[in-house]
């Protein structure tokens, strides 16, 4: 088959009508001169879907579909991919809401890199799924627990950092050297499955491949309301404290047991420290919510996962360990109790 087009562009959707005009709207005003198509997978739809892609279909030229009856994330992107005759494909999702400049940047930075064993990412930003503003007291520093993705830079990814599903370019030619998505991972109708995205990067690694970031290409990416009720923020910011420090180290040294051990007074000592801070802003906000306040809380959140990790560092799993990590763990029960459930 002969590839002519510079890009195509594969979206999977699945009983999101509501949002889907937005999103092939978007698509449709894209600040690019060279020719394109946008691929609309529908992955048996039972809502409005169907009208909405017809439609577009009728009234744009660049707009091509499929019913994939297969329920599948993964079955649906492989069939946008079987489809397309571009030389590069962009793969999105039906909830998003893509910058003008989306297509150029991607072909940009392919021109620039010049590399065809590639494929890359660009940042996601969450917004509420009704486009409203977020409330008064949220701040732009708990983006990351919501649905953030950027890494800011130009440059190729590392060994434990990676780009999202939502928002991927990949050349056409990357699929004759290393295969379609694997249909066994990915969201599946009503059930959410996870990690298609993942285990492709992976295997373009293992095979030698590379993967990039591009500032340029960004997107919205819609999210529940509920998501940003401060329990679960919370929760989510020491979950993401525990975690950076663990990447840093194994990054660093190998390993956590590899890393230096800290000493174990002036450890513990800030760990406590950590979470009674974490506690007394809790209290602070119940009173006073307000950016400047959810602000500290946040960051007394991340600082107590941060910490209950440092106790790791360079240790086996011992008995006292694991008492001071059981006791940490119900003081943080305690906190997210007295933390609002409330999104509003």
């Amino acid at each position: 088959m002969m590839v002519e087009l510079a890009a195509s562009v594969i979206v999977s959707t699945r009983n999101r009508a509501q949002y889907l005009n937005e999103c092939l709207e978007s698509l449709a005003r894209q600040d690019f001169d060279l020719r394109f198509e946008i691929l609309v997978i529908d992955n048996a739809s039972t809502d409005d879907t169907p009208r909405v892609i017809d439609e577009w279909r009728r009234n744009d030229p660049r707009f091509r579909t499929f019913r994939e009856t297969r329920l599948g994330l993964s079955a649906a992107k492989n069939a946008g991919a079987r489809l397309a005759t571009g030389r590069l494909l962009l793969f999105t999702d039906d909830d998003v809401i893509v910058a003008p400049n989306w297509i150029r940047a991607y072909v940009d930075l392919f021109t620039r890199i010049g590399k065809k064993n590639a494929l890359a990412g660009g940042p996601i930003i969450p917004v509420l799924n009704d486009l409203r503003p977020w409330p008064d007291w949220f701040d732009e520093q708990g983006l990351a627990d919501v649905g953030l993705l950027d890494h800011r830079t130009e440059r190729p990814l590392g060994k434990f950092e990676f780009v999202w599903g939502a928002n991927m370019a990949i050349p056409s030619a990357v699929f004759q050297e290393i295969g379609f998505w694997n249909e066994a991972l990915g969201r599946r109708g009503d059930e959410r499955g996870t990690f298609e995205d993942t285990e492709y990067q992976d295997r373009l690694k293992t095979a030698g491949g590379m993967v990039w970031f591009c500032p340029a290409a960004s997107l919205k990416h819609r999210i529940e309301r509920e998501r940003i009720r401060p329990r679960q923020v919370m929760q989510t910011e020491f979950t993401r404290g525990r975690n950076q420090f663990c990447l840093k180290t194994m990054l660093s040294h190998g390993s956590m047991e590899n890393a230096p051990r800290s000493k174990s007074p002036a450890t513990l000592a800030a760990l406590i420290v950590a979470l009674c801070t974490w506690l007394f802003w809790t209290l602070v906000f119940r009173l006073a919510r307000n950016r400047a306040v959810f602000c500290r809380t946040l960051a007394a959140a991340f600082a107590s996962g941060e910490c209950l990790e440092r106790m790791r560092a360079g240790r086996q799993s011992s008995l006292l360990h694991r008492a001071l990590s059981r006791a940490s763990f119900l003081f943080q029960g305690v906190i997210l109790c007295l933390t609002s459930s409330r999104a509003e």
